[in-house]
């Protein structure tokens, strides 16, 4: 499933043993806005991924939106403060679970 919002996430495959790490970037639209509208178009996207998940989506899906979602609900006061610099990748360690291909959740 693919919301399009403020947000590019990637997946960094781990070893065997290792946990998954998704790294996070800014779209450069969302980069060029400014504070007040980045704090808007954030929330509208948070909106957009609860909707996606009130609509009833296969489980796979879903498990892959609430994580985004979850992400974005802890990123969101940093965002609207201006307190994260958008030109940096954020690295967020996933612990692994078995039986879940996180790669595949997130496609």
């Amino acid at each position: 499933m693919e919301i399009n919002g403020p947000i590019k996430v990637g997946v960094v495959e781990p070893t065997p043993q290792g946990n998954y790490e998704l790294h996070i970037d800014f779209t450069d639209d969302f980069k060029a806005a400014g504070l007040a509208a980045q704090g808007e178009t954030f929330r509208a996207y948070l909106a957009e991924l609860g909707a996606a998940l009130a609509g009833g989506l296969e489980e796979r899906d879903a498990q892959g939106v609430m994580l985004i979602q979850q992400i974005c609900e802890q990123l969101q006061p940093h965002v609207e403060a201006g307190d994260i610099p958008l030109t940096e990748t954020l690295v967020i360690e996933v612990q692994r679970t078995p039986g879940v291909n996180l790669t595949d959740l997130l496609r």
